[in-house]
């Protein structure tokens, strides 16, 4: 049936991405895949983005939130769904790295072939979408908010890849840079590979940029597990407590350090008005989206060993 199906949607996907706003199916990695589409009349595309939706489960809002960051930068916006029923929280808050399985009356976590994880469904997507669109080598950014951020989070410790940028925003949770915390709120217990030092060392060296919001401080809906809360009472929290931890690994290691933290005032949790705001398009492309008529924009490399924090009132 699967392949049945597939066949049936490819000569949809072999069509010239519309301009404006579209919906598709993809076939990727022996799955179809629902994705929300917006293309900017622009000359030239000049990057990818894929955006994870938040626990709401809709591309849709996640697609239309982030169209100010494709305008700004020319980019090509895909919002993939990760329904429920085949992408619970494992499969994707958690990384999609492995399953909770009952043996013997009791829960267990087992770890997928590096192949068959959420993440490397992701990359497939990616090489498919930059084949469709008939720019295979362009850059792409991987953009998450709440529940997506926290599958980027562990994406980014994971899975080896090419991203210009991953950005996450608001998190629940993130995986703290320490071998000692236990996944999924740290890199503990991971066989090496996909874990251990070189894991680690790639994880502080990622184009990583944490978004938080001034006023995301509710604590209903937030993540409350033992490991969550270790990490802080609030996003916010959150969000600082595992940067400031990652700095001071990388430091104490002199290993190269490429995180960014960008604080918005003036917002609590949210993603409408979070990607509305110019200094969002810029984390996410880069550079200032005033300078777009600059071909390089988005592709300056990040400083591999400062880091930073800004603090946008």
């Amino acid at each position: 049936m699967l392949a049945l199906v597939t066949a049936l949607v490819r000569p949809s996907a072999a069509e010239p991405l519309p301009l404006g706003r579209s919906d598709r199916e993809v076939a990727v990695a022996d799955r179809v895949m629902r994705v929300a589409v917006y293309r900017p009349d622009c000359r030239d595309i000049e990057r990818l983005i894929v955006v994870f939706h938040g626990s709401d489960r809709n591309p849709v809002l996640a697609r239309d939130n982030a169209v100010p960051i494709a305008e700004a930068g020319c980019a090509l916006i895909v919002a993939p769904l990760f329904d429920a029923e085949r992408f619970g929280r494992w499969a994707y808050q958690f990384g999609g790295v492995g399953d909770v399985v009952e043996a013997a009356g009791r829960r267990r976590f087992r770890f997928r072939p590096p192949d068959a994880t959420t993440g490397a469904l992701v990359l497939a997507l990616v090489d498919h979408l930059r084949r469709e669109a008939g720019r295979p080598w362009i850059p792409y950014v991987l953009l998450g908010h709440s529940a997506g951020a926290q599958f980027l989070s562990r994406f980014a410790a994971l899975e080896q890849n090419a991203a210009s940028r991953i950005v996450v925003a608001n998190p629940g949770s993130h995986v703290t840079p320490d071998l000692a915390v236990r996944f999924p709120y740290g890199l503990g217990g991971i066989p090496d590979p996909p874990g251990g030092e070189g894991a680690l060392r790639r994880y502080l060296a990622a184009p990583l940029v944490i978004i938080a919001a001034e006023r995301d401080v509710g604590r209903a809906g937030l993540l409350k597990t033992p490991g969550a809360e270790r990490q802080g009472q609030t996003r916010r929290e959150r969000a600082m407590s595992t940067f400031e931890a990652a700095r001071r690994a990388a430091a104490g290691r002199d290993w190269a350090f490429g995180w960014k933290l960008v604080i918005v005032g003036g917002l609590g949790h949210g993603s409408g008005r979070l990607y509305a705001r110019p200094e969002t398009a810029e984390a996410v492309l880069g550079s200032s989206p005033r300078q777009r008529e600059t071909p390089d924009i988005g592709l300056l490399p990040h400083n591999p060993r400062g880091g930073g924090v800004d603090i946008i009132r």
